[in-house]
């Protein structure tokens, strides 16, 4: 059984991220309008009513917009921590609502899906981990800041989604207000280029490993400055075995307008060598 992973969007704009083994797909948030998502599903061949659940990493609006509306019409039912709950209350009244308590486990269809905690400026925003078919997708995007729970969410996973949202050069010189730009490079804002490349040094050591490079501001980023500024960082640490890739901020219907990962390309890649 193949995990496929398709990212339908990517930043402040809006994220959410599907993954597909078998029958079964879920996704990770939902914060784009219900319309795209529908269009962008149904041009992979995803019926909406389908999906086994919505996986919401915390209640910012670029994380959760569609979800609620996808949820109700298509009765999916929604998955999320007791604080990420409580701060969506109003929101998600009336629908099928998963309550998965941080560092616990869940099967939904044929997916194994666990959370672990990050550090962000929300009620309990968490990343999460989903297996099947012996491969892994680990997400951590909005986080500040990292320690060892983070480290630990994302080991051992083969696909990594990991934030790289700002450069601080162009943080600091662009239009944000100064009281944004230190909420944005706080420790429960958002990571920056550097950050990003020291937190998969620490992760990705010694394996190979695909990155996708995620979440990066329309502002203060660009996907080469992305790129330069992980891979310099990877290179001082001695790693140099990740493919890396960066998301665009929104995917459109048609061939090759959406990234996708299958885990049996990656395990050709691992024959080879």
């Amino acid at each position: 059984m193949t995990l496929t992973v398709t990212s339908l969007a990517s930043g402040s704009s809006g994220n959410a991220l599907l993954a597909q083994a078998g029958d079964d797909a879920v996704l990770i948030d939902c914060g784009i309008a219900l319309r795209t998502v529908e269009k962008l599903l149904r041009y992979r061949g995803i019926a909406p009513e389908t999906v086994r659940a919505i996986l919401l990493t915390h209640e910012h609006g670029d994380h959760v917009a569609g979800a609620a509306a996808l949820a109700r019409r298509y009765k999916i039912p929604l998955i999320c921590n007791a604080a990420t709950h409580d701060a969506l209350a109003e929101t998600l009244a009336g629908l099928a609502v998963e309550v998965l308590p941080v560092a616990e486990r869940a099967c939904v269809g044929v997916f194994d899906v666990a959370s672990f905690r990050l550090r962000h400026d929300a009620a309990d925003p968490v990343g999460y981990r989903v297996s099947a078919g012996g491969a892994t997708l680990a997400v951590a995007v909005d986080l500040g800041s990292w320690d060892a729970t983070t480290v630990a969410g994302l080991r051992d996973a083969d696909l990594l989604v990991v934030e790289a949202n700002h450069d601080r050069e162009l943080l600091r010189v662009g239009s944000y207000p100064w009281a944004l730009q230190q909420r944005i490079c706080g420790p429960l804002g958002h990571l920056d280029n550097m950050q990003c490349g020291e937190l998969l040094s620490h992760v990705c050591r010694d394996r190979s490993v695909d990155v996708w490079l995620a979440h990066l501001s329309e502002q203060t980023n660009r996907p080469k400055t992305a790129l330069a500024g992980v891979q310099r960082v990877l290179q001082v640490a001695g790693v140099s075995q990740l493919r890396l890739n960066v998301l665009p901020r929104r995917s459109v219907n048609a061939p090759g307008g959406a990234p996708s990962w299958h885990s049996d390309a990656r395990l050709l890649q691992q024959a080879l060598f």
